[in-house]
């Protein structure tokens, strides 16, 4: 009997989006609708990136080390508006997300009859790993360059199917935008005027008058950015450079070969789930669709290949021995839209695409952010402890108790602490060492008694360097200040698991300092 009820289910799901197939678009909002719930209900301590945001939210700069500054923006202005919580820093990025979908959606209508098709391609997005699987984790900056990018594509094959003033300066727009959402977005563009090259009817755009506007306006809204960067090189280069040439053996050949690998197998990771979703759906029309061939099929296959060419330069360029696959998932955003521009050139028979392929796809999405919110629970019993086990508030309420009162401000050598601190006592300036906003020590002692805090490892005995250095630059000795020592419980810990923290208690400066 249930199984006779879930098959009726399952018809009438499968002939509503024959019907109505523009449905799925609802859909897909209400996966990012829960994605924000879930995230909501799962854990108040934040993944890496999250912690970042709520910590470098306290400064409106022009850079943020190895980031440029424009996703901070963004979160800035939503925690001005809707106040800093785990609910805030997850509707930005699912927001952003839901753009990308709906942008895409977009693109994809400008070069395809076929509006079955053009949803087909809106889907496909779901399937790329960094859309729903690493976004979903913990990325920021990342983001908001997937939604810039199905944004340059709608504003590119818009210029390039019917060219005007409004369409070039909107395109330098999105362009510099991109630019400080995350530097390798510049790959894009680039890789699309290559790619318009070689079409003979295209290639005028690229030499239009209106191209020099568009490029104005671009570096006008990347230079502050870029006057930044030229004064603080080390801190917005060392970073990415050094994560680039992690498990580097000095050996140039040998570290190009890994590099290129890595590229190789990222590539693969990040295309493997849109390929076999785009075979199961459309089995029958693999072969014609691989014989296929249009002029934007041509554009957008070229882009691919020049992205990852580009990329593969600068990764022997900088040494690299490792490419992540975040670091491509710009670029292979390009995928969906390309195998439904091969789809839509063999004149497929798209009736039942949509409906074959939604339910799946959507379904494995959703099931996997379900996952994500249980296996907080579900870790422990394996004894797996992750970011979000961290007991952060409980730190922060049992050292509070204990002093009677509430700190003026808190410093940490650790950024996940910083982060933290600021989520749970969000009036409280959270200090870093190391930042490209320096640490204003002898300011904030004047506010009154701050809090020292950092995580520690089993048997360590010492204050961080980060917190030592900081401490004698502002003439206080370290050794002057009770460091004291406390293990706070995971959540839903089992056996007694915590985890060992390290703290200090700085009194306000002395009134004649003030």
């Amino acid at each position: 009997m249930l199984s006779e009820k879930c098959t009726a289910v399952s018809n009438r799901i499968h002939n509503l989006l024959i019907r109505r197939p523009h449905i799925v678009v609802w859909l897909i909002l209400g996966y990012f609708v829960l994605s924000v719930l879930l995230r909501v209900i799962r854990s108040d301590s934040l993944q890496n990136d999250e912690a970042e945001q709520v910590f470098q939210a306290q400064f409106l700069l022009l850079g943020y080390g190895r980031q440029p500054p424009f996703y901070n923006w963004l979160q800035i202005g939503t925690f001005e508006l809707f106040g800093i919580s785990v609910a805030t820093i997850s509707l930005l990025k699912n927001t952003l997300l839901f753009l990308c979908c709906l942008f895409y959606w977009l693109a994809a209508r400008m070069v395809i009859d076929d509006r079955r098709l053009s949803l087909v391609a809106m889907l496909g997005v779901l399937a790329v790993p960094s859309v729903t699987v690493l976004a979903q984790r913990d990325l920021t900056h990342a983001v908001a360059t997937l939604c810039l990018v199905s944004l340059f594509l709608c504003l590119f094959f818009r210029t390039l199917k019917s060219p005007s003033v409004p369409s070039y300066l909107l395109l330098g727009v999105v362009i510099g935008i991109g630019v400080i959402t995350k530097y390798n977005f510049v790959i894009i563009p680039v890789a699309a005027a290559l790619a318009v090259l070689p079409e003979p009817d295209l290639r005028k755009r690229l030499f239009d008058w209106r191209i020099l506007p568009c490029a104005a306006v671009a570096a006008a809204i990347a230079l502050p950015n870029f006057l930044w960067v030229l004064s603080h090189l080390d801190a917005a280069t060392s970073g990415t450079v050094d994560a680039m040439r992690v498990g580097s053996s000095g050996d140039a050949a040998k570290d190009t070969i890994r590099g290129l690998t890595s590229i190789l197998i990222s590539t693969i990771e990040g295309t493997v789930a849109v390929l076999i979703l785009f075979a199961a759906v459309f089995f029958r029309s693999i072969g014609a669709a691989m014989r296929a061939e249009s002029r934007w099929t041509r554009i957008t296959g070229r882009m691919i290949i020049a992205c990852v060419v580009i990329v593969a330069l600068i990764g022997i360029g900088f040494g690299a021995s490792s490419i992540r696959e975040k670091w491509l998932s710009p670029f292979l955003l390009l995928l969906p839209l390309y195998l439904t521009l091969k789809l839509a050139a063999a004149g497929v028979d798209s009736r039942q695409s949509v409906a074959r392929m939604a339910p799946p796809v959507i379904g494995i999405v959703t099931a996997f952010i379900v996952y994500l919110a249980i296996s907080i629970i579900l870790g422990p019993f394996i004894g797996q402890y992750g970011k979000e086990h961290v007991p952060y508030r409980a730190l922060l309420d049992q050292l509070i108790d204990a002093r009677g009162e509430r700190p003026a401000y808190i410093v940490s050598s650790d950024q996940m602490l910083a982060g933290n601190a600021r989520l749970n006592l969000p009036s409280v300036p959270a200090l870093l060492p190391g930042f490209v906003q320096p640490v204003p020590l002898d300011t904030v002692r004047k506010q009154g008694p701050g809090l020292l805090v950092w995580p520690a490892n089993a048997g360590e005995t010492a204050m961080p360097d980060l917190l030592t250095t900081l401490l004698r630059d502002d003439n206080i000795p370290p050794e002057t200040l009770a460091v004291q020592w406390i293990s706070v419980p995971y959540k839903f810990a089992r056996n007694g698991q915590s985890m060992r923290f390290g703290y200090a208690w700085l009194d306000a400066a002395p009134q004649a300092q003030r």
